[in-house]
């Protein structure tokens, strides 16, 4: 079950960042449909024909008529704006133009603008040609014109013909008042009326005239262009750069969304929330610091510390073994296919191996990389072998390459078709666990090799390692759910970062290269070869020294009471086998009594 001793690191940063990590990580999406909106722009641009545009300006004068008129009045240009627009107007354009295009076609081509604050209409055009361009803003322009002169005239001359009928009307009434003057006695009351009617009547023809002669003076200016439409030297559509910006624009929206939706659908685990989020397992560790090669990092290595730091919380996160002098058991298992479990596990039991304790790595996966990652050859001494009883698990044993603390098993010839015995693994772990602290177990994931989730409920913390990129939300899923069926401990998941292929692997069963530095056995399969190599050197914590007399080699080793270190070879706390005896490098060191079968002579 997960530690509560472990928590959740969030690594992400601020959260704006977090949700725009897609971004990183589907830019060329964005790129690919930015580049063809901005290609689906410049094919529209070929394929649209050729438009030009000419612009004529109009000052727009009030019409006032007669003497209350104001002459500051302003003219609503809003309303003048869709009298331009109107079929009168485009009737007298086309008239103009001597146009055969209809009057409903010539009005999509024409558009009017209104300047903010202003007096000014501007009268736009657009044609196949410059010169029709030209023409039919003029003539709509001067089509207004006209018209807006002719209403007013109109309006004028019915105002000036009313007038003149009403004198006409009131001078007859004049002339028969002044008979009835004429006619009356003077100082008769008909002679008074008929003399108050004629001064009425002189009144109001007096008025009339004063509203009749600035009619008949009045010239009716309805405005005038004050810029005349001009030629169009170059087109006014397609616009080339609008087009491209809207294609560009129109494809970088397509591929955001288009991301955003890939994005969403893609499982794969690219960052350490992702696994607490969808899984919910408590992330250990998350390594974002790419690696180049498969190996064990050197302790100033980034990753290296970081492992550290993992270790160091492991020490007091995982329980103690139940049983008295037994080393810790940790399984490190595959979310998916791949190395990242192998890559882990070597590099964190070099942290445990750093601090003097005794490490043994072993993996049961057929393809492991641990080999690559170790630097340790292949060879008869494997777990294929310890399984067929060739050879004992403690013999089959190879030191790491500047680590004396750390042994690996390699997997040997192992079939990957075929189960690996439960029970025999019990029982290498077993007689690894009385020897050495720890023990790491590399597995591949549940979902494939049953053994792990056989081995999940026997060891004591399962950890789960995802590599960035590769490993899939729902593999975790269902590596975890395979763990929980049997109770497992699985405390939480360490995300690996992004790792290479191993370096001379040419298949999935091709065999590692073997590093040059590596120190090559001495010849001879027999004791007549000599004292044992580098290879054969074992390391055996919690052995107590046989009798200085005992050279026999047949004393039992005591029950583990903790690493004794080695007198007079000034490494502290390490522990080796009786085929390292007296050499060129110095006094002859303690020998240590073997069981029976673990003789390395």
């Amino acid at each position: 079950m997960p530690s509560p001793h472990l928590a959740e690191s969030d690594s992400d940063g601020p959260v704006l960042m977090a949700y725009l990590g897609w971004l990183r990580r589907r830019w060329w999406i964005l790129l690919l449909a930015a580049v063809l909106g901005t290609v689906g722009g410049l094919a529209m641009s070929q394929l649209q024909h050729a438009r030009y545009t000419s612009t004529t300006s109009l000052l727009v004068r009030p019409l006032g008529t007669g003497p209350d008129s104001n002459p500051n009045a302003k003219v609503n240009l809003d309303t003048e704006a869709q009298v331009v627009r109107s079929l009168v107007v485009a009737d007298r354009a086309r008239t103009l133009m001597k146009s055969t295009t209809p009057t409903d076609q010539l009005l999509q081509s024409a558009t009017v603008t209104v300047p903010p604050n202003s007096q000014v209409l501007q009268v736009a055009y657009e044609a196949e040609s410059p010169a029709q361009a030209q023409a039919g803003s003029h003539a709509f322009a001067q089509a207004y014109l006209d018209l807006r002169k002719a209403t007013a005239q109109k309006g004028l001359d019915n105002e000036t013909t009313s007038l003149k009928q009403q004198i006409a009307d009131v001078t007859k009434q004049l002339s028969a008042v002044a008979g009835k003057i004429a006619a009356a006695p003077a100082n008769s009351v008909e002679r008074e009326r008929a003399e108050a009617d004629r001064s009425v009547l002189t009144n109001q023809l007096a008025s009339l005239n004063n509203r009749l002669s600035p009619l008949l003076s009045t010239d009716t200016d309805p405005g005038e262009i004050i810029s005349d439409a001009r030629l169009p030297t170059s087109p006014s559509s397609p616009n080339r750069m609008l087009n491209l910006a809207s294609g560009m624009g129109a494809g970088l929206l397509l591929g955001i969304v288009l991301a955003l939706v890939l994005d969403r659908l893609d499982t794969r685990v690219r960052r350490g929330r992702d696994i607490s989020d969808r899984v919910g397992l408590p992330l250990l560790l998350e390594l974002p610091t790419r690696t180049t090669t498969l190996a064990v990092l050197p302790a100033t290595h980034k990753i290296s510390r970081e492992l550290g730091r993992l270790r160091n919380v492991l020490l007091s996160a995982v329980p103690q073994p139940a049983e008295a002098g037994r080393g810790r058991q940790l399984l490190l298992c595959d979310g998916s296919a791949g190395t990242a479990a192998g890559f882990v596990a070597a590099n964190l039991a070099a942290a445990y191996a750093r601090t003097g304790q005794q490490v043994a790595l072993i993996t049961t996966k057929p393809d492991s990389a641990l080999t690559a990652i170790t630097g340790v050859a292949e060879g008869r001494h494997s777990l294929a072998a310890v399984l067929r009883r060739d050879v004992p698990a403690l013999k089959a044993l190879a030191p790491v390459p500047g680590l004396g603390q750390l042994r690996v098993l390699v997997p040997g010839d192992l079939d990957a078709d075929v189960e690996l015995p439960v029970a025999a693994l019990l029982e290498i772990l077993g007689e690894l666990s009385a020897r050495f602290d720890h023990v790491l177990i590399e597995t591949a994931q549940p979902t494939l090799a049953v053994e792990a989730q056989a081995l999940g409920r026997h060891v004591d913390a399962v950890i789960m390692v995802a590599e960035a990129g590769r490993t899939r939300s729902g593999e975790l899923t269902a590596a975890l759910r395979q763990f929980e069926q049997v109770d497992a401990p699985v405390i939480g998941a360490v995300l690996a970062p992004r790792l290479p292929a191993p370096a001379g692997a040419g298949g999935a069963g091709a065999k590692p290269v073997v590093p040059a530095n590596r120190p090559k056995p001495r010849p001879g399969p027999g004791p007549s070869a000599g004292s044992p190599s580098v290879e054969s050197t074992m390391v055996l914590p919690r052995m107590k020294s046989s009798a200085s007399g005992d050279a026999s080699g047949s004393a039992k080793p005591a029950k583990p009471a903790g690493p004794v270190p080695v007198t007079g070879n000034g490494h502290g706390g390490t522990y080796r086998s009786r085929g390292d005896g007296a050499g060129t490098d110095g006094p002859a060191r303690s020998s240590y009594a073997l069981d029976s079968g673990e003789d390395l002579g």
